[in-house]
């Protein structure tokens, strides 16, 4: 008895299936008769434009290896930085960062007073460096601080530029 009910209720279930529809019959109709006239559109593949060829040949250029094209930095006997000097404060700031606010002078030693863009205020006499050229201080005057900042040069070559720090307005 109980295998003759199973076969029942898969009958039974079997028959129920055939009888339901998930309701999108007439969707899956409009779907395929609008596909049926209409044809994708696709863009012409743009045109290949030929490249030139152009052949390098090395032979008529300089050696970039060669003995006189490797000379290290600064060799040439010009001014150089002091790469393993310590850095002093107004180092870390661009020169065009730092105002001159004033100076200060006693007996015949002149300082420039010179604020930072962090606010703090420092004092700089001839033979400090300033900015981040290596600038080293020349001159002090009551409107300006005269600098050598040392450079380099296309070639890696070391050379020497003036500037000046004007006191603030």
């Amino acid at each position: 008895m109980r295998l003759g009910a199973v076969a029942v209720v898969a009958l039974l279930c079997v028959a129920l299936s055939g009888c339901g529809s998930d309701g999108m019959d007439d969707l899956r109709d409009w779907v395929i008769k609008e596909r049926k006239g209409r044809k994708p559109r696709v863009e012409p593949l743009p045109e290949i434009k030929t490249q030139e060829s152009f052949v390098y040949s090395a032979d008529t250029l300089a050696d970039p290896f060669a003995p006189f094209n490797l000379k290290p930095r600064g060799a040439a006997g010009g001014p150089s930085p002091d790469i393993n000097r310590r850095k002093e404060p107004l180092e870390d700031y661009p020169l065009d960062a730092l105002r001159m606010v004033g100076t200060l002078s006693r007996g015949n030693q002149s300082w420039a007073v010179v604020q930072a863009p962090d606010g703090a205020v420092h004092r700089a006499k001839i033979g400090d460096h300033m900015g981040q050229n290596f600038g080293m201080v020349t001159n002090i005057t009551e409107e300006r601080v005269n600098l050598v900042e040392l450079i380099q040069n296309p070639l890696g070559d070391w050379i020497e530029r003036d500037a000046k720090l004007a006191i603030a307005e």
